[in-house]
């Protein structure tokens, strides 16, 4: 830290500033990553559907 106050308090506000950027920084990057789980989410669960509902056509189908 500085000698003086004034050089003191401008560290500080550049600081603050730095770790501000890079928090915004993570959440934007934890945003991305959030979309693209939830787009694999969808994805398994419309392809979980899609073999349950086949699988119940076929269980209709051989018990006929």
């Amino acid at each position: 830290m500085g000698q003086d106050s004034r050089t003191t308090v401008t560290e500080i506000e550049e600081t603050r500033n730095d770790l501000a950027q890079k928090v915004d920084e993570l959440m934007g990057r934890a945003r991305i990553e959030a979309t693209e789980a939830g787009k694999k989410l969808a994805v398994g669960a419309a392809a979980a559907a899609g073999l349950l509902l086949l699988g119940w056509f076929a269980k209709r189908r051989v018990g006929s």
